[in-house]
């Protein structure tokens, strides 16, 4: 007689940590990072933490090979009886591998980008240098393998992405001088990544630069976890549009009669500096709103001391591939503190009317809360796991809920809320459109300038989408469907922070399991 399978929570968890483990000695920087949101997050063991990521073919086959085992484990763990719970585990962890590989053998950004290179590289040797010398050391001195790796991969690179390399390369030299490490291997390091740039610069490209209409369906619908048609996105998208529209008329009619929307969000007084700057501005804002969502029982002082957020400008070498602002928390368990990147923080820098929405989406309670969340999970597959709708959903719509629970409240706030929706939607319909040939990509930043924005900084996002197919669409279908399950079980006077205590609780997992479990606790 056989020996029936293992199906208990500890059984999924064991298979959930080997796959991961597996994950982090092969892509130590990919999965140590947040940066990278197909890949769960998981810190390598000491062995392999000062290590560079082997995209090679024959380790990818090796991995893939592995994959297909742990995917056939998956399907026996889901025939079998288990509880909710587990349900939902082995579910994402089924989509969590389904996905990378799909990621791995059709997208495959380790053909096509060689921005994808310098990010890790990037990130590689920051984290390093924040850690011991001796990691620093060892990621300078094996640079020029991985470097040459890049060579040996990069064989279909179109013409933009190569001009976006060639951007961060110009970011990255200025910036590997300061260092810590041996000025030697400093040096070294700067001579590979010039010869890399030659390479760039000399290397045959081709034009498009975009996936595949089916390839593109299958990447919102299912590794974005839209879980609909790119039509019925775009209708969505459309109904956001118009609804924001139509909000952002009426809110500036009552502001400033006479003017358009634009002309009233313009007239809005600069916002002023303190003596310390832009950094100290948002620290402040954080505070504020980290001392908010504590009155509403959403986290904790003793938190905020333990698990901070730091402001810092967006590193130069980011810039040709990253938006204005940006958060990240590392891999750890349990968080230890996350960063908030904006663009500038020096004194003389412009700071947006709108900064403590953004800094309530980046921060609390938005992704430094949600993530932070996210790491005191015990069931491993929640800690590691981010999802890009739930993750960039939540942080939409959780600025929304401080209208809820009367954070903000003035008509000013109110049309600034509509402005960040109106250009959520219209981030997500230029994705949409250039990726299933509906604009080119010179038409889709054409559009962005009829809206109201600067030709260069639209032509500047567009380029950054083709880098990301389907990234845009998270914001606007993550901040519906929360819409809509708030809608539906919100409705009660403690709802607001009753309903995200619920959301935070459960890691993050696709929304019809979040649905279930708030249908199951007995929300109002």
């Amino acid at each position: 007689m056989s020996t029936p399978p293992d199906t208990s929570p500890a059984a999924i968890s064991a298979l959930a940590e080997a796959v991961f483990n597996r994950l982090s000695r092969q892509f130590p920087v990919c999965m140590g990072s947040d940066e990278f949101h197909f890949f769960p997050q998981v810190r390598a063991t000491a062995e392999y933490d000062s290590g560079w990521d082997d995209f090679s073919p024959e380790a990818l086959q090796a991995l893939l090979s592995e994959m297909a085992v742990w995917l056939r484990r998956t399907e026996d763990l889901k025939a079998q009886l288990l509880s909710r719970e587990d349900s939902v585990d082995i579910e994402t962890l089924e989509d969590v591998l389904q996905t990378l590989r799909e990621q791995l053998t059709d997208v495959g950004w380790h053909r096509h980008q060689p921005t994808w290179y310098l990010t890790i590289m990037g990130i590689g040797l920051a984290e390093a240098a924040e850690e011991t010398s001796g990691r620093l050391a060892t990621r300078l001195k094996t640079l020029p393998r991985f470097l040459d790796q890049a060579r040996d991969n990069l064989k279909q690179m179109p013409c933009l992405f190569r001009d976006l390399g060639c951007d961060m390369i110009q970011g990255l030299l200025p910036w590997l001088p300061t260092l810590p490490a041996d000025p030697r291997l400093r040096a070294s390091a700067s001579e590979a990544i010039a010869a890399f740039r030659h390479t760039l610069e000399s290397a045959p490209t081709t034009q498009d630069c975009l996936p595949d209409r089916d390839l593109y369906e299958r990447i919102a619908r299912h590794h974005m976890g839209c879980r609909q048609a790119t039509a019925d996105i775009a209708r969505e998208l459309e109904d956001e549009i118009q609804e924001t529209r139509s909000l952002l008329e009426t809110l500036s009619r009552d502001i400033a009669p006479g003017n358009t929307w634009q002309n009233a969000i313009a007239a809005l007084p600069p916002v002023a500096l303190p003596p310390a700057g832009v950094g100290a501005l948002y620290q402040a804002a954080i505070a504020d709103l980290a001392d908010h969502c504590a009155a509403q029982g959403l986290t904790t002082p003793a938190f905020l001391q333990r698990c901070p957020v730091t402001v810092t400008p967006i590193p130069a070498y980011m810039l040709p591939v990253r938006s204005n602002a940006a958060y990240s928390m590392p891999a750890g368990y349990p968080p230890k503190g996350g960063t908030f990147y904006i663009m500038d923080t020096r004194a003389s820098t412009t700071v947006p009317a709108d900064y403590r929405l953004l800094t309530a989406h980046e921060t609390f309670p938005g992704h430094h809360l949600l993530d932070s969340r996210r790491w005191e999970q015990t069931r491993p597959v929640r800690r590691h796991v981010e999802l890009p709708l739930f993750y960039e959903g939540w942080a939409s719509f959780s600025e929304e809920l401080l209208f809820d629970t009367g954070y903000f409240h003035s008509l000013t706030d109110h049309l600034l809320m509509a402005k960040r929706r109106f250009w959520r939607a219209m981030r997500g319909r230029v994705d949409l459109e250039i990726h299933t040939r509906r604009r080119s990509m010179d038409q889709a930043a054409d559009l962005l300038v009829e809206c109201g924005l600067p030709a260069r900084q639209a032509a500047a996002m567009v380029k950054r989408y083709a880098l990301k197919p389907g990234y845009q669409l998270a914001y606007t279908m993550g901040r519906r469907q929360f819409r809509r399950l708030y809608d539906r079980y919100g409705k009660s006077p403690e709802a607001p922070a009753a309903f995200a205590r619920r959301i935070l609780a459960q890691g993050e997992t696709e929304l019809h399991h979040l649905e279930a479990n708030l249908r199951w606790s007995g929300l109002p």
